[in-house]
């Protein structure tokens, strides 16, 4: 869904057209955001400069 929503500064993409279901991912993401994180694991997959 990242991929697909948040563009690669880590702003919501904005779109030309309405969606019925866009502003409830957007109010999740936000109410969700202080309880994600990263799991490093080995660090090979982390990005120092592009991930948030």
């Amino acid at each position: 869904m990242q991929a697909k929503f948040i563009n690669k500064a880590g702003d919501a993409i904005q779109y030309y057209k309405k969606s019925t279901i866009w502003p409830g991912i957007k109010l999740a993401a936000s109410i969700n955001r202080p309880y994600m994180g990263w799991l490093i694991g080995n660090g090979d997959n982390i990005d120092f400069w592009m991930d948030t």
